[in-house]
């Protein structure tokens, strides 16, 4: 009889190994977090610069840089007006004659040179006149629209505040010494405009010719001051 061997087991396969993926570099993590807050902060530039406020530009700046003869003096002005803090009507000394004299298109460079040239005895009244305005108006210095008026022609021209006010009591009232209308206007709205107007027809008087009509369009002190009281101006 043949011999009935048994067949060798078939051989056994080894089972695949499945390989768990490859963990991401940490630096992917680290790039897609950067890239985020790239976005983040693009985003936060953009609105902050939407929100901001525009950069507003020193009154006068378009009349000549800081190193031009105009620019300096119109620094050393605003400079001299920049520690009073008296209001009217909402302006400083410093806000009106920005806006009225600096920012103004009609008065010329030469002009505000003109101004800062001005000394006391152009701009000194009589002491006759002095003791009018006085017996009219006895508070006439302490006023505050005088004190306003005296801080304005102060720092353009560089006379003493002090001196001026003595030189020049009938400075922020309405009208005039030598005429039967002088008094203290009771309305900051008169107050404002008697200080603007007085301020640039005493340069008128002291020679600075033009600067009237530059701010009310019309030259005449009478004219001009009827255009300031009724609200007009070219400012």
């Amino acid at each position: 009889m043949t011999e009935i061997r048994n067949r060798p087991a078939a051989p056994s396969v080894a089972p695949a190994r499945t390989q768990a993926p490859a963990a991401q570099p940490a630096r992917t993590n680290q790039a897609t977090a950067a890239s985020r807050a790239e976005v983040l902060n693009r985003a936060e530039l953009a609105r902050a610069r939407a929100t901001a406020a525009p950069v507003q530009a020193t009154p006068g700046s378009w009349r000549g840089g800081p190193n031009t003869e105009v620019g300096r003096a119109i620094q050393t002005m605003r400079q001299r007006m920049s520690d009073v803090n008296i209001t009217i009507k909402g302006d400083t000394p410093q806000s009106l004659f920005d806006r009225a004299i600096l920012d103004n298109k009609h008065v010329t460079n030469e002009q505000i040179l003109e101004m800062s040239r001005v000394t006391m005895d152009k701009l000194a009244t009589d002491p006759e006149t002095r003791a009018k305005v006085l017996e009219r108006v006895p508070n006439a210095r302490e006023l505050p629209v005088h004190h306003f008026t005296v801080a304005m022609m102060s720092a353009v021209t560089g006379i003493d505040r002090a001196a001026l006010s003595e030189a020049c009591p009938d400075l922020g009232l309405t009208g005039a010494p030598n005429t039967p209308l002088l008094y203290a206007a009771k309305t900051e709205r008169m107050q404002r405009s008697t200080a603007l107007h007085d301020f640039t027809d005493y340069m008128r008087g002291a020679g600075v010719k033009g600067v009237n009509k530059a701010v009310w369009g019309v030259e005449n002190r009478v004219l001009s001051a009827i255009v300031s009281a009724l609200g007009g101006g070219r400012y």
